[in-house]
């Protein structure tokens, strides 16, 4: 299994961005205290004193928010640049050294799942060579590409990716339960079942 992840924002999220003005933020806040007042009101209903997950990430969020606007007054701009987004660099986490991102490298917001998913096929076509070099039949791939949400400015951004391969050797007949006959004909159980 392969994999690549981003550290240290694209979508669109609550009307804010990597580059938001302190209108755009404070807009946002004011919806999202709306927000938590109303899930408040809707736990109260339930008689629930424990504050959940859903409470405390809108919480999170507001606080983060709130930081990056008096950051930006402090710094006396209109528009202020979200730290984790501009800092944000993807690297490859596996031991095969013959993909991209082996080291920590930027890319930029909009081309980031494109630069993701072309990392994984760098996987996807390495481990078909690999498995025609032994011998082996390929049994399942897939890419994944993961996204998350940025704690600073409520981004959605591309965390990630997932390459998976299941190999099998040639003549390895455990992936064919139910597919052969007591002859060996591939379809033979499904002929007689109608």
């Amino acid at each position: 299994m392969a994999a690549i992840t981003g550290f240290g924002a694209s979508g669109n999220l609550y009307g804010i961005n990597e580059k938001s003005s302190q209108s755009d933020i404070e807009n946002v806040i004011k919806r999202l205290e709306s927000r938590k007042e109303q899930y408040q009101k809707q736990q109260a209903d339930r008689f629930s004193d424990i504050p959940d997950e859903k409470f405390n990430d809108i919480d999170k969020r507001i606080k983060n928010l709130e930081n990056r606007l008096s950051k930006m007054r402090a710094e006396g701009k209109e528009d202020g640049e979200c730290e984790t987004c501009k800092n944000r660099r993807y690297q490859d986490e596996s031991d095969d050294p013959g993909v991209s991102f082996k080291s920590a490298s930027k890319v930029a917001s909009g081309t980031a799942e494109s630069a993701v998913r072309g990392h994984e096929y760098e996987h996807v076509n390495r481990n078909q060579a690999k498995a025609d070099r032994e011998g082996k039949e390929i049994v399942y791939q897939s890419v994944r590409i993961k996204h998350a949400i940025c704690p600073e400015c409520g981004d959605s951004y591309v965390s990630g990716g997932e390459t998976v391969t299941v190999t099998k050797a040639k003549n390895d007949s455990r992936f064919d339960v139910g597919l052969r006959d007591e002859a060996g004909e591939i379809g033979g159980l499904f002929d007689e079942v109608a």
